[in-house]
């Protein structure tokens, strides 16, 4: 075989120097990116929040005795004082079952040594009573000056997401009006604007519907699991309205803590829970079909694959601010897909002789 000539690469010193710019500046964004994970966490947040409330401060807006900065904080207060309402019932669901676990908890483990030596041996009462006793402390941020600087940090969030919504709220659309004047092509720009208007509107209506869905379903198994009498119903509750976000039987998944609890008491009543939930999934079954006729088909493979990476990412904030990315990037998706087939259509139709079939 021929030998093949060797080209020496030359790299000049000013491409050398660009080169290094350039993978320096792409570690101090990554860094700050890293350490800044918790106010970008926040600005997400309140962009989704001010999204979702657009509609709502626009009707507001409609009132003329009702300026809109007051329309705008109004809007955000209420929204943000439900979650934290919503929160607070959780908690003190959750630690009301606490009181009585660590109340019988112990009783049991000290039952268990009377019938076991293994147990008698590890000294099960014990390690179970430590262990019941410092859930309390990892549940309020730990010792307490964690839990001091825990409470403080979520005070922080709270004004620093009312702050953030309101502006949002107030300037959101001269952002993407703005963001969109960047593109110098008129005809680019003006299919970019139709793009991101229209893909917007189909996706926030598929998150604003799956949102009422949801609290209609935690509302509805708050009331299953209290009349079954299954312990912390509110958290079980909100546990079913997250599952109800996601396809493929997010209900049933998110149902199943409340039809075991109700097992504990009897069979009949565990069937009959399930059987409620069963048709309250069917009903989710139908809702989703219609939205999905009427906005946008994300998908269960991406809706899942979003919410999970979300999760992983910054947990249950990340989950949610996940699944309303990945439905916001498919419409995206899906309405220029759309525009390119009218463009092929249209573009069909003007090349066919007048008279003959397309």
């Amino acid at each position: 075989m021929a030998d093949v000539a060797r080209t020496p690469v030359r790299l000049s010193f000013r491409s050398a120097l660009a080169l290094v710019f350039a993978l320096g500046v792409t570690v101090l964004v990554l860094d700050v990116a890293l350490n800044a994970e918790r106010v970008l966490a926040w600005v997400l947040a309140a962009m989704a929040i001010a999204a979702l409330l657009y509609p709502a401060f626009a009707w507001l807006a409609h009132f003329r005795y009702i300026p809109r900065a007051l329309a705008a904080l109004l809007l955000a207060l209420i929204t943000l004082g439900t979650i934290g309402f919503i929160g607070y019932r959780v908690v003190s669901d959750v630690s009301n079952a606490m009181s009585s676990l660590q109340a019988q908890a112990p009783q049991r483990a000290a039952q268990l040594e009377k019938n076991s030596d293994f147990f008698r041996e590890i000294k099960l009462r014990e390690r179970v009573q430590k262990l019941v006793d410092a859930i309390p402390k990892r549940l309020a941020g730990g010792e307490a000056p964690q839990a001091i600087k825990s409470a403080l940090t979520r005070g922080v969030a709270f004004v620093a997401g009312v702050i953030l919504t309101i502006f949002f709220v107030l300037y959101g659309p001269r952002l993407i009006d703005g963001a969109l004047g960047l593109i110098d092509d008129e005809e680019a720009r003006a299919r970019a604007r139709h793009v991101v208007r229209r893909g917007s509107a189909r996706a926030l209506f598929f998150a604003r519907v799956k949102l009422w869905e949801s609290i209609v379903e935690a509302l509805l198994a708050f009331a299953i699991a209290r009349a079954a009498g299954v312990p912390g119903a509110a958290a079980l509750a909100v546990w079913v309205g997250l599952w109800s976000l996601l396809p493929v039987a997010g209900v049933l998944i998110g149902a199943l803590p409340i039809v075991v609890f109700a097992g504990a008491h009897t069979m009949t009543r565990a069937v009959v829970v399930a059987l409620l939930f069963v048709v309250i999934g069917a009903g989710d079954f139908m809702v989703n079909r219609w939205l999905e006729r009427r906005s946008v088909y994300p998908g269960s493979f991406a809706l899942v694959l979003a919410a999970f990476g979300g999760l992983e990412l910054y947990g249950l904030t990340g989950a949610l601010l996940g699944l309303l990315g990945a439905v916001l990037v498919i419409a995206f998706i899906s309405e220029i897909g759309l525009e390119e087939v009218s463009e092929a259509i249209a573009a069909r139709s003007a090349a066919s002789p007048a008279g003959s079939s397309p």
